[in-house]
């Protein structure tokens, strides 16, 4: 028995100081028990540690008592009256008496002795009781135990233990008095990660060696520690074996018996199991004990976190490869039948990646297509192409490419995850595997070519297969049923024909061929109700647009959730409709959270509609630098993909961010890359290449308008002609009619420029549109309000709607502060370093760059300290931050 002072265990000089779990500590410090549980090297005496000095800074006397293998409950009491001593001696004085007195019917009397003395007590005392799991003395759980049960207020006892203690903490927890901490809230952090890295290697760290050693050690303490004595991170665990083989032996393999480390060594060739999948591997009745052993002890088995693995465990990544490292020594026959069992239970199962991998480590291929050909349906219909991506790709390709099914699903998978180039590769050795009866691969073969079509914007190609297409017979596949119709819808919808877009969408859902409805993937029911939402919002009507497109969001996020391919494409076209609806509050509580995810999976017409929302709110706030850098990455996106007319809008939209910032050059410049883009489509008539040259007209007369050549801004509109069909098929009509409007007026052609605002408020007014109007600027308001005047008495609905953008107009002003005023709540550490960065003109990416944090991290950031400052804007932020002196110059 180690007790206190003397022998107390020292925090390292180059620690990381643990700020979340010492600030939940200290919140709890009033709590009777404070219990800190996990695997050895997990950090659990460092951050007793931490707490017992930031304990002493509140005011708290310390007890500090270390439990050595073999102490009993003697022992235990003699350390804890030694380190009650250095407090004070009269605290355990009667205790002491009576312990020495001897007799095991003394233990209560014991104990209780100890409660008076601390009852008599008014300041806080801290009893740390260290490395718990040695204790096996019963008596000694009892005592403790009764200290639990009968702790006065000013007591506060913390158990650091390998393992969870035999004790009833039941009523403690449930009447709050308990704070756990336990081996998930351990682990460190990424940026904790980067703090120790930084600590020990200054010159060497990046973000990136971050988090390999992060992935790596799982942020295990004991590895961030043997890892750190390598000259650099390494890309195995294995390059120093002989320590973590040393490290494990001492602290895991030697508690354990022969039995029990072979049913771990061959259960470690799973990446994960359960309970069942034990039993399978090991046996009764080994398997069940294993496992409860090895959550009871904490030895290094770790639940996984996702609610739908409940009940599912992994082994630490290190221990794990140690595990494996002795599974590879075992007889080639022995690992087979291992990876054999694994492949039969996994696949039963459907979890088709692992038994596929299993299978073909087994060295039985057919079983391995087996399961492919199973379950790929399934997987596909309910969206789980991660799966079924692994899966395939565990095959060897020649036997991919035999099999027609497998190339289906190849492609399949290839056009969810935008692998365009290699899908036509899949595409092309499925055609010539194919045979002439094969009516259903086929059939699934033109709609594959169909939708890689419409992804890549080639609709001359889709138009070519139209006839293919329409001639497919379905019957009752939900793939065919499914994705004919929402193909058809999209096409339609794309090629201005609304009205028969909406006529294919409708119909029941599909069904599956359990007879349930198909909701998941691109063609079940939730992406059909978003397909006729974006049917409308094609022709620019948000009136008829706005309720589809919630429902079709709120039905996609119940059913699938939030970050579900439906729901992002959903919330993507909901989106337009709410920054054109002038919800600018609720559109940021919809986007917050969900970018990432939706500029990975949504489809290109949806990519098109989120990114220029974006862009057009950061314009809003004040902030076209953060708008070109979320362009960028769209053009970054257009660019791979190839979407030409992506790339058209982002263009378009930065020539007005740099017209927003009056970099009139910079606007010349990327005009001038839009004109080239449009040049390679000016012979073309497809609703793709009208798009985009439109677009180039358009962004040519806002770039005139700007410089002051009204002439020329009416002549890229297309003025003796009125030539802007192009522009015309979705809800830039409004705001093309009003530009006209503004051009017409400033040339003195008032009765032109009325004629053409009344057009643009009559269309405007029956399409329920407010920012195509109001984001053409305070002109543009005033010649509306002067077109009510003129036609107002007339058209009350007109000056309805007149009124109406009036009032739109007031909201989102951005709110000036007087210099003096002072900041309502203090700025954070890392705020005050982002706010320096933004003082550097620095982008977000550079931000995140330099930081070692994500971009969506720094935006997270940003909205707080736009907030404390009360400001909309970057360069608001950087203006009020040195007129309150926390950035310089």
């Amino acid at each position: 028995m180690t007790e206190t002072n003397p022998a107390l265990p020292r925090l390292e000089p180059r620690r990381i100081e643990r700020k979340h779990l010492l600030a939940r500590l200290s919140e709890a410090r009033n709590k009777t028990c404070l219990l800190i549980h996990g695997p050895a090297g997990s950090g659990k005496t460092s951050l007793a540690l931490q707490w017992r000095a930031q304990a002493l800074t509140f005011g708290h006397d310390e007890a500090w008592v270390t439990v050595q293998p073999g102490d009993d409950g003697q022992a235990l009491m003699a350390a804890l009256f030694d380190s009650l001593d250095r407090i004070d001696s009269d605290i355990a004085r009667e205790a002491r008496l009576l312990s020495n007195r001897g007799g095991e019917a003394r233990a209560d009397a014991i104990v209780i002795a100890l409660l008076r003395a601390f009852l008599a007590r008014s300041r806080p005392l801290l009893v740390v009781i260290d490395d718990w799991q040695n204790m096996g003395d019963t008596r000694a759980g009892a005592a403790l135990q009764t200290l639990l049960d009968f702790a006065p207020p000013a007591l506060r006892l913390v158990i650091v233990s390998r393992s969870m203690p035999q004790l009833r903490l039941a009523r403690l927890r449930d009447q709050g008095l308990l704070e756990e901490i336990g081996p998930a809230e351990l682990r460190f952090t990424l940026e904790e990660v980067q703090q120790f890295l930084q600590a020990r290697q200054p010159r060497s760290t990046s973000p990136a060696m971050a988090r390999q050693l992060l992935e790596v050690t799982d942020g295990w303490a004991a590895g961030l520690q043997l890892l750190a004595l390598q000259p650099r991170t390494p890309a195995s665990p294995v390059q120093n074996a002989q320590d973590f083989s040393a490290y494990f032996n001492r602290e895991v393999l030697c508690r354990v018996d022969k039995d029990e480390i072979d049913a771990m060594t061959r259960l470690a060739a799973a990446r994960s199991f359960n309970q069942a999948l034990a039993i399978t591997i090991a046996g009764e009745p080994v398997g069940p004990a294993l496992l409860e052993r090895l959550q009871r002890e904490n030895l290094f088995v770790l639940p996984l976190q996702d609610a739908a693995s409940q009940g599912w465990y992994r082994f630490h990544p290190l221990f794990r490869e140690l595990l494996l490292t002795r599974f590879q020594s075992l007889p080639q026959a022995e690992r087979q039948r291992t990876h054999a069992a694994l492949a039969q239970w996994l696949g039963a199962r459907r979890h088709l990646r692992d038994a596929v991998h299993h299978a073909v480590e087994a060295g039985d291929m057919e079983q391995a297509v087996h399961w492919v050909e199973r379950w790929a349906r399934a997987l596909f219909l309910n969206g789980q192409l991660q799966q079924l991506v692994r899966a395939v790709s565990e095959l060897p390709r020649a036997i991919v490419n035999a099999r027609p099914a497998l190339l289906l699903w190849l492609g399949w998978t290839q056009l969810c995850y935008y692998k365009l180039a290699a899908c036509h590769e899949t595409l092309n050795a499925l055609r010539t595997q194919l045979g002439e009866r094969d009516h259903e691969g086929r059939a699934h073969c033109v709609l594959l070519a169909f939708s890689l079509a419409l992804q890549e914007d080639d609709l001359g190609t889709a138009q070519a297969l139209l006839p293919e297409l329409m001639s497919i017979q379905q019957g009752d596949d939900a793939v065919l049923v499914g994705g004919k119709r929402n193909l058809l819808g999209w096409m339609y919808g794309h090629s201005a024909e609304y009205e028969k877009a909406r006529e294919v969408l409708r119909g029941s859902p599909p069904l599956r061929e359990d007879g349930t409805p198909l909701l998941d993937s691109a063609f079940g029911h939730l992406m059909t109700e978003a397909l006729r939402g974006l049917s409308w919002l094609y022709a620019g009507d948000v009136r008829h647009a706005e309720p589809l497109l919630r429902e079709a969001l709120a039905h996609a996020e119940k059913a699938l959730g939030r970050h579900s391919e439906m729901a992002c494409n959903a919330a993507a076209y909901l989106a337009a409709v709410l920054y054109e609806t002038n919800e600018l509050d609720e559109l940021r509580q919809l986007l917050d959270g969900r970018l990432d995810t939706t500029e990975r999976v949504v489809l290109p017409d949806a990519l098109v509609t989120v990114a220029l929302v974006c862009a057009r709110l950061s314009r809003l706030d004040g902030n076209p630098l953060e708008a070109i850098e979320g362009l960028a990455r769209i053009e970054e996106i257009a660019q791979r993909r190839s979407l030409d007319r992506l790339l058209a809008f982002a263009m378009g939209e930065r020539v007005r961010c740099l017209l927003q910032m009056r970099d009139m050059e910079g606007a010349r410049q990327m005009l001038r890359q839009l004109e080239l883009l449009a040049q390679r489509h000016a012979d073309a008539h497809s609703p793709v290449s009208l798009r985009i040259t439109g677009m180039e007209r358009y962004t040519q007369a806002l770039f005139h308008e700007a410089n002051l050549d009204d002439r020329a801004a009416l002549e890229a509109l297309g003025e003796r002609g009125r030539d802007d069909s192009a522009l015309l098929q979705r809800r830039d009509r409004c705001a093309t009619l009003v530009l006209r409007a503004l051009l017409l007026s400033r040339l003195g052609r008032q009765e032109q420029a009325l004629d053409a605002m009344r057009d643009a408020l009559l269309q405007g007014q029956e399409l329920g549109l407010v920012r195509s109007l109001l984001d053409l600027g305070e002109p543009a308001l005033l010649l509306a309000e002067a077109c009510a005047q003129a036609f107002g008495a007339s058209d009350p609905l007109l000056a309805f709607y007149v009124e109406r953008l009036q009032q739109q107009s007031q909201r989102y002003r951005g709110v000036q502060q007087p210099a003096d005023a002072a900041l309502s709540e203090p700025l954070s550490d890392r705020e005050l370093e982002i706010l320096r960065a933004l003082a550097h003109s620095m982008s977000n990416k550079r931000i995140a760059q330099v930081l070692g944090i994500s971009p969506e991290t720094v935006k997270w950031h940003l909205r707080n300290v736009y907030g404390k400052l009360k400001v909309v804007g970057r360069d608001d932020a950087v203006a009020r931050a040195r007129d309150l002196g926390l950035v310089q110059g």
